[in-house]
C-alpha cells in the first residue's frame, strides 16, 4: 500500500511539474505576440503595401497576378464575346429558314403561274 501511494505521489507531482512548464511555456509566448514595445517583430507584406487605388493595383506590380487577372479578363472577354456570336448565329439560321420558305413559296407560285392558261 505504501508503495501505491508514493507511485500516485510521484504521478501527481510530475503531472503538476509538465502543467506548470506548460503554462509558463504558453504565457511567455503570448506576452511575445502581445508586446508592442518590440522592434523586432515582423512585419509582413500585407502590412506595408498600400491599398490598390485601381483594379491593376491589386497586383503590386507582381507579373504573374497580373498575367493571371489579364488571362482570367481575357476569358471573360472570350465567353461574352461567344454568347454574343451563338445569339447572331441563331437567329442567322432562322432568318435562312424563313427564307428558304420564302423561295420555296415563290417557285410554286411561279409554277403555278406557267402552267395557268393566259388569257388574251
Amino acid at each position: 500500500m505504501p508503495i501505491l501511494l508514493a507511485n500516485t505521489a510521484i504521478a501527481i507531482f510530475m503531472f503538476l511539474i509538465g502543467c506548470t512548464l506548460l503554462v509558463s511555456i504558453l504565457m511567455r509566448r503570448s506576452y511575445q505576440f502581445f508586446d508592442k514595445s518590440k522592434k523586432s517583430r515582423v512585419i509582413t507584406g500585407l502590412e506595408r503595401l498600400p491599398r490598390p487605388q485601381n483594379t491593376w493595383d491589386g497586383a503590386y506590380q507582381d507579373l504573374t497576378a497580373t498575367t493571371d487577372r489579364q488571362e482570367v479578363e481575357m476569358s471573360e472577354v472570350a465567353r461574352n464575346l461567344m454568347g454574343q456570336l451563338s445569339a447572331k448565329t441563331i437567329v442567322l439560321e432562322q432568318l435562312i429558314g424563313d427564307s428558304q420558305r420564302q423561295i420555296e413559296r415563290m417557285e410554286k407560285l411561279l409554277e403555278r403561274l406557267e402552267q395557268t392558261p393566259k388569257k388574251r
